[in-house]
């Protein structure tokens, strides 16, 4: 079953994508998370990524992440407030693959999220991809980093 509003493909500037492997890397070993904000194309299922929210894994753990609410809440009022769209949530896999952990299926809480996973396993070739997980099914969607 799909939301009609899923999104099938999410396009970051890569000067956004720079600043959140940039973070990624300093929060290394620990995981990193944050939020992706913009717009979702009208007619499509195109999301343009415009904002980038870097977020506090308040675990400060190598293998988990729970993003600091008041943080969390304030990054998506902001978005709200500029009309904006909560696009998608990120965090990092310091030494695992880019794919979706069980904890991560399972606390899948914003279903609407695409949910971007960066593998660290090799520092200086981080491995980005986007998933739609609902109902723990799990969907790879199209990742476009723009110019």
């Amino acid at each position: 079953m799909h939301n009609k509003k899923m999104i099938a493909c999410i396009q970051i500037p890569h000067s956004i994508y720079q600043m959140m492997l940039a973070h990624l890397q300093v929060t290394y070993p620990q995981e990193g998370c944050g939020l992706l904000g913009g717009h979702i194309e009208q007619g499509s299922k195109v999301a343009h990524v415009t904002h980038l929210y870097v977020i506090e894994n308040h675990l400060h753990s190598p293998t988990a992440y729970e993003m600091a609410p008041t943080q969390q809440l304030q990054a998506m009022l902001d978005l709200e407030a500029q009309g904006s769209d909560t696009i998608a949530a990120y965090h990092s896999h310091p030494q695992g693959q880019s794919v979706p952990s069980e904890t991560d299926i399972a606390q899948a809480y914003y279903p609407e999220l695409v949910h971007l996973i960066v593998s660290l396993q090799q520092r200086d070739q981080p491995i980005v991809r986007a998933f739609h997980i609902l109902n723990k099914n799990v969907e790879e969607i199209a990742l476009n980093i723009t110019t």
